[in-house]
């Protein structure tokens, strides 16, 4: 696992807690809740966009959407 790996999922954890905990008086704690909310989902998709990328070229590779009726 990378360093990226183990920060990404730790954010996320950090994430879950700011929203059970947050403070929503304070308008600092929202705006910075909401843009980790934001960065973490935008960093979600580009993964899932490379993951789906790097399954096509196994598919292709391996001949297996010829299996596939």
């Amino acid at each position: 696992m990378t360093f990226f790996t183990k920060i990404y999922r730790m954010a996320w954890i950090v994430l879950i807690v700011l929203i059970i905990f947050l403070d929503r008086n304070n308008q600092y704690w929202v705006v910075g809740t909401i843009i980790l909310l934001l960065l973490l989902s935008g960093i979600a998709v580009l993964r899932f966009l490379d993951s789906r990328n790097e399954w096509r070229k196994i598919i292709k590779e391996e001949s297996l959407d010829k299996d596939i009726p």
